[in-house]
């Protein structure tokens, strides 16, 4: 997956007259910092100075925005409704609102809330490139600022920068604004995970509707301790991205977890694939959860979906008979 072109080459202006080893300097100690923190101390953002800013979104905005797509494109298969306006808190340099801008074409209005002004001047930046929706930018914290109610609300890779008891505060305040969906997006680590089944439980309380990614809805996640529910997006890599993350392949696999709640009961699918498959002679083993719990189920070459179990991706749906 690619970020739009027209996105693409807006965010490598942004780096032209920049010192091209000082840019890759810059972006090699933010994904180091970004690797050993998995969160910003006292929830200070990464990226503080112009040029970590800009670096920043050269090596980070394409997984980002890799992860809200795939998300966005298995919480629409669960019944992810319409979106004509958009609330996305703690926006950084606006990956998800290009995610939402790219899935639903009619979005007519979003509000993006962040508090680094660097990241905001960043952000209107690139979001001049596109036409059609009205951007509003708001500058503050998701703790304290009030949350523009939208049809969708979305918040990104941001939650683990709070404290575990104002991430939940703030997970609720996210699901008032909420006029039709809320999504979640977070690392696929196991901290990440544990925090969407925190907010999962929470948001069912207040009569929400999960709908992706449990096929169980709000009965109790049966994984438990031992094990995390987490997918990966592959990302291709343009070559500045390889240039500035110090990478020869073409590629790079970005994990994320994630939580879809809704006002409306959607249509989950019976089962998803939690796992790239194990592919046999004769047979594809694939990772499943469902009703009944999280297992690796076999699906024979006779099976009708012999041919799909061999080309699915962790995230996709699986129902019955196929």
């Amino acid at each position: 997956m690619q970020m739009p072109w027209i996105l693409q080459s807006a965010v490598e202006r942004e780096l032209e007259g920049c010192p091209a080893q000082a840019v890759r300097a810059a972006a090699l100690d933010l994904s180091r910092r970004y690797r050993e923190s998995g969160r910003a101390p006292d929830g200070a953002r990464l990226a503080r100075s112009a040029e970590e800013v800009r670096a920043y979104a050269a090596f980070r905005m394409p997984a980002t925005y890799a992860a809200v797509s795939r998300a966005l494109e298995i919480a629409r298969e669960a019944g992810l409704p319409g979106a004509q306006t958009l609330t996305d808190v703690g926006s950084g340099s606006g990956s998800a609102f290009w995610a939402v801008r790219q899935a639903f074409p009619a979005l007519a209005q979003a509000r993006l809330l962040e508090r680094e002004a660097g990241m905001i001047a960043l952000a209107k930046r690139l979001a001049a490139e596109q036409e059609g929706c009205r951007v509003e930018w708001i500058a503050g914290d998701m703790r304290q600022t009030p949350i523009p109610p939208a049809d969708l609300v979305t918040a990104s890779y941001c939650l683990g920068e709070l404290r575990p008891e104002d991430a939940e505060t703030v997970a609720l305040r996210l699901w008032e604004a909420a006029g039709r969906a809320l999504l979640l997006v977070e690392p696929g680590t196991p901290e990440g995970h544990a925090r969407i089944r925190r907010y999962a439980g929470l948001l069912a309380q207040r009569g929400a509707q999960i709908l992706a990614p449990c096929p169980r809805g709000t009965e109790a996640c049966p994984l438990g301790d031992a094990d995390f529910c987490a997918f990966t997006v592959r990302v291709e890599r343009t070559r500045l991205h390889r240039f500035l993350k110090d990478g020869e392949l073409p590629y790079e696999d970005e994990s994320f977890s994630f939580l879809l709640a809704a006002r409306e009961a959607g249509a989950p699918p019976a089962a998803r694939v939690l796992r790239r498959p194990r592919v046999h002679s004769g047979f594809v083993e694939l990772s499943l959860c469902r009703a009944g719990g999280a297992a690796w189920e076999k699906v024979t070459r006779k099976s009708p979906g012999f041919k799909r179990a061999r080309k699915a991706e962790p995230g996709d749906g699986w129902g019955e008979g196929t």
